[in-house]
């Protein structure tokens, strides 16, 4: 899973947002300069990293990628799943999208003084830029595999990666339709778990 997907499993809440965020740049378990319900964010996104990696039919799609793009294919389905999930929306979400996406960027300016300062500054990019809005699309999905595609260690053929997309999109789409419900039901069980 990626950003879209993550925020949008935290629900509405503001400090559950920020650690299912910040999960992904901080290491270990050195959490205690966080509040109780950033803490959870972060578990609660180590939740779907884990539920996502152990299910059968993400192991099926990444199969299906993988001849195509090898290593890097569980980091190419991450942003997928965020395509499918703006595409599918309205199958999820009462709220239109762009109001989700602008209060997400809202929460997080507020709580920018908990983020890494490498991670505020890009903050503004990412609200100009619409980056949760602009997944729906497959020029807004494509400025995310380049940008993946220059940051990447190993040669690869990352650029290439939104023809995958289109190629496979009917048998992907087909297998995160299934799965989502069932990492949704797992996301919010955990966040009823703790009264939120």
């Amino acid at each position: 899973m990626n950003f879209l997907a993550h925020e949008y499993l935290s629900k509405h809440h503001r400090e559950i947002r920020v650690g299912n965020f910040l999960a992904d740049f901080i290491r270990g378990n050195n959490l205690e300069k966080y509040s109780k319900e950033v803490q959870l964010g972060v578990e609660l996104h180590r939740k779907i990293d884990e539920f996502t990696d152990s299910h059968e039919l993400v192991h099926e799609s990444k199969r299906m990628l993988h001849p195509r793009q090898g290593k890097y294919s569980s980091v190419l389905l991450d942003i997928y799943y965020d395509y499918f999930l703006a595409k599918n929306w309205n199958k999820f979400s009462e709220e239109p999208l762009q109001e989700f996406a602008t209060s997400v960027y809202d929460d997080f300016w507020e709580m920018r003084k908990v983020f890494p300062e490498k991670v505020v500054k890009f903050l503004p990019n990412m609200r100009k830029q619409n980056w949760f809005y602009n997944y729906q699309f497959y020029w807004g999905i494509d400025k995310a595999l380049h940008s993946i595609a220059r940051r990447a260690k190993y040669s690869n053929t990352i650029k290439n990666s939104l023809q995958d997309l289109q190629e496979l999109e009917t048998e992907l789409e087909a297998n995160f339709l299934i799965f989502f419900p069932e990492l949704e039901k797992m996301a919010f069980d955990f966040l009823a778990e703790h009264n939120l």
